[in-house]
């Protein structure tokens, strides 16, 4: 710690503080233009010049100074505020004055800073900029005549995005920020520019001339999304939620954001948002009343039970109160058929964490992951799945100088980051590789062994997976396995990351499992600043799971209720916030399902094509219009909070089950989220030590910072299948939509419509195939024709289609494997 003076106050901060967070600590304020906390000191404005009494009084930018022992500062003085003053005459000589239209008026700090200094007057004169603005993008407007160079949008995009659009280019007055050729932006839209813009040079259009700051309400939740559980800043204007405000003073996410979490967010406005009930007469949905739809449900539901039973599916975007109500509304029933998310894609955490470590949830925070030494992800999709993390893991690089390994069958965004090392297999054999560094590591007695139980076992059952052999058959390097795995062990702080969801049933188990052994061989699993990280697809996975929203006792999961269905075994099915028929595995015979089952009831947002084959459609409430508590992928429980009201007569999801249970014959009378929060807390331990009104803006993480195995047991998995065919198809998430309710939205879809193929050239040009071209896609008894989209991260006989689109019906092709034979024709 360092003591100095900052105005006659003394403070003692941290070593690394420069002296304009020293100030900032104890409330003295210095004015910034290029400042921002979550990027590295840069000192392009000057308006933070200080004196320092013992640099005979020179004036210094706060902002990149370090603090020393003993320093005595003056923040403001006759001379300090002359100077800031000239800087703001230089700032506004060719700064366009256009306030009255500038959507960044009253929020501008260009604008406060003039207020400040008085600044009506300027002895300097030149020509206002007159520069073309930037729309030729849907989401962000790019106005330089307004830019005061302080340089956060490069830094931003550089220092955590890691996309590098922006740099300067130029010289002296002609300098200005531009992209590459100074063409129109084309990046991943994730808008980091825009939160960090302090004037009114880059502005999110959909928000354009909808408001002034000070007309907009701000409720502060958890974006509803993906299971990074990143606050979100509600901007909420006449019951509409207009925009997403950037935020980086609470929240995991330091005010990080991608496309989906700030410009996904226009779904809950949606006009084709479901208002009102809907029960099936004569072959038709018509509207209903609330107490005609619950009874009817409520009636076929317990007919069902009364036979052959009900199965209820879920969905992870749940709060956990929800969740609750939700299993409560099974045991009234007295079904245990209950499950969520497909019933296959948690198993790496249910089974093969649980069976491995004992634990069934990750063992780190993401904090721990930017000041790791080495961090391993398995499948390139990790950034596309969860963008915030893969935000954390390019801090790590940059300012940790991480080592990132990347075991995927295909490159990606990770893949072009700095110090980064991919091991490319072919798709299926991931696994191979991940048991090829197990097997390093034990052969090389380099693994860490005390206390770890099937050491033996587990070494017999890796002799097939030598590095010439695993080589041989993914393709991976075999220096290049031996490097990967002997620095994941010899580092001193390290990450596994690894994520789930539909599209990534294939080999789930196997993964996690065989993820488990290496985190416990390398001693990653449980040790400080350390951790396994298995991250769910959707805002309330983790929870899902802590709340055993699984079968229970002998109850059927997903699959199995699905197939009973399809085969006059299963009266009823309750789905609540899914769309089986757009996103499950295997959509044909979901459909058969769907069509043979008695009775359908569907509660959701939309409706969905599973919800127009349903006899009672129940319209229910999206994030924004709900209280209650979401659990990220790190075990960290947050508030979500309602900033709207739902349209029409929509309900929350707990609302629904509250009355459906109550015509089931329970009374679930629970006053408030803070009242089921309590029962949560007697049924899940790792809950019960938190009270729902003092979980604060940070959240709380259950099992702590770093989660301690309850066992340490390796487990042997087989390696994994390669396909054979000409083509393998593999599936997955783009990045700019999350599971289907994206597609809903006109951020996301904005940038992307529809679903795609994507090849490399080389297979591109074999086929006579062109960006835009329809390829006939043939496989598992099923053709598809998708728009061909030419890159160069898939390796050639390698294509890759998203599965957020229902129109696509990817999910006839895709049936849960971890990859496919196909066969493509233009």
């Amino acid at each position: 710690m360092v003591n100095l003076t900052i105005d006659g106050t003394q403070v003692t901060v941290s070593k690394t503080a420069t002296i304009y967070e020293a100030a900032k600590e104890i409330g003295i304020k210095i004015p910034v233009l290029c400042y921002a906390k979550k990027l590295m000191p840069y000192g392009a404005c000057r308006f933070c010049l200080v004196q320092v009494e013992q640099m005979k009084g020179r004036l210094i930018p706060a902002c990149t100074t370090p603090v020393s022992e003993g320093m005595v500062v003056t923040t403001t003085s006759e001379e300090i505020e002359k100077v800031r003053k000239t800087v703001m005459e230089f700032l506004l000589v060719n700064h366009v004055l256009d306030c009255p239209v500038c959507d960044k008026g009253g929020e501008c700090d260009l604008q406060d800073l003039a207020y400040e200094f008085g600044s009506t007057s300027n002895r300097f004169e030149g020509e206002k900029f007159d520069l073309p603005t930037d729309e030729v993008n849907p989401l962000i407007e790019r106005n330089m005549n307004r830019c005061v160079l302080c340089g956060r949008c490069v830094r931003v995009c550089d220092e955590v995005v890691g996309y590098g659009s922006y740099s300067f280019i130029n010289r002296g007055f002609e300098t200005k920020i531009a992209t590459a050729y100074d063409r129109g932006l084309s990046c991943e839209f994730c808008g980091q520019c825009v939160s960090l813009c302090p004037v009114g040079a880059i502005l999110p259009r959909p928000f354009k001339f909808k408001a002034r700051p000070w007309q907009i309400k701000e409720v502060d939740s958890v974006c509803g999304y993906c299971g990074n559980g990143c606050t979100v800043t509600l901007g909420v204007k006449d019951n509409k939620v207009e925009t997403i405000r950037f935020n980086d003073e609470i929240g995991v996410n330091d005010g990080n954001l991608c496309i989906r979490g700030r410009f996904g967010y226009s779904y809950v406005n949606h006009e084709d948002r479901l208002t009102k009930p809907l029960v099936r007469k004569d072959g038709q949905l018509v509207e209903v009343e609330w107490d005609e739809a619950l009874q009817v449900a409520a009636d076929g539901l317990a007919k069902a039970q009364q036979g052959q039973g009900a199965g209820i599916l879920s969905g992870a975007r749940l709060t956990n109160e929800e969740l609750f109500m939700l299993k409560q509304v099974a045991k009234t029933l007295g079904t245990e058929n209950l499950d969520n998310s497909g019933g296959e894609c948690y198993k790496g955490v249910t089974e093969g964490l649980k069976e491995t470590l004992g634990v069934a949830a990750s063992t780190g925070t993401f904090p721990q992951i930017e000041h790791a030494d080495v961090i391993l992800a398995i499948r390139s999709d990790f950034y596309e799945t969860h963008p915030v993390v893969g935000m954390v893991v390019n801090q790590a690089i940059r300012r940790n100088e991480a080592q990132l390994l990347v075991v995927a069958d295909k490159k990606g965004k990770l893949d072009k980051l700095p110090r980064e090392k991919t091991l490319l297999s072919q798709p299926g054999l991931e696994l191979d590789v991940i048991n090829a560094m197990c097997k390093v590591l034990l052969d090389e007695g380099l693994a860490k062994t005390d206390g770890v139980d099937g050491v033996e076992e587990l070494q017999a059952a890796l002799a097939d997976f030598g590095l010439a052999e695993v080589a041989k058959r993914t393709g991976v390097d075999a220096a290049a396995l031996q490097t990967a795995a002997k620095q994941l062990a010899g580092a001193g702080n390290a990450a596994i990351l690894l994520a789930y969801g539909l599209p990534y049933q294939g080999l789930s188990t196997e993964l996690a499992t065989a993820a488990a052994n290496l985190a416990m061989l390398t001693g990653i699993a449980g040790r400080e600043g350390s951790g396994l990280y298995l991250c769910g697809e959707k805002a309330n996975s983790q929870g899902a799971i802590d709340l055993g929203i699984l079968p229970q006792g002998n109850g059927l999961g997903a699959r199995a209720m699905l197939a009973a269905a399809a085969e006059g075994k299963l009266d009823a099915l309750y789905v609540v916030a899914e769309d089986p028929l757009s996103s499950y595995p295997d959509r044909d015979s979901i459909a058969k399902s769907l069509e043979n089952v008695p009775f359908l009831v569907v509660q959701d947002l939309f409706l969905s094509p599973t919800a127009e084959q349903a006899d009672v459609v129940l319209p229910a409430a999206s994030f924004a219009e709900k209280d209650g508590t979401f659990t990220n992928a790190e075990r960290r429980i947050q508030r979500v909070r309602h900033g709207i009201k739902s349209p029409g007569e929509a309900r929350s999801d707990g609302a629904i089950l509250t009355s459906l249970a109550g015509k089931l014959g329970s009374s679930l009378a629970f006053t408030g989220s803070a009242a089921i929060f309590a029962e949560i807390g007697k049924e899940v331990p790792a809950y019960a030590a938190f009270n729902y009104n003092e979980i604060g803006p940070q959240g709380v993480v259950w099992g702590g910072e770093t989660l301690q195995p309850a066992s340490r047991k390796l487990v042997a998995v087989a390696g994994g299948v390669a396909a054979d065919g000409d083509f393998k198809l593999v599936t997955g998430s783009a990045l700019y939509h999350s599971g289907t309710i994206s597609t809903r939205a006109k951020g996301p879809t904005a940038v992307l419509s529809e679903a795609y193929l994507e090849l490399c050239r080389e297979d591109a040009a074999d086929l006579k195939v062109a960006d835009g071209d329809l390829v006939k896609v043939s496989g598992n008894g099923t053709e598809l024709k998708l728009k061909a989209k030419v890159g160069n991260r898939l390796p050639k006989g390698v294509v890759f289609t998203p599965y957020h689109f229902a129109e696509a019906q990817v999910n006839r092709l895709y049936k849960g494997e971890a990859v496919i034979p196909v066969k493509l024709s233009k």
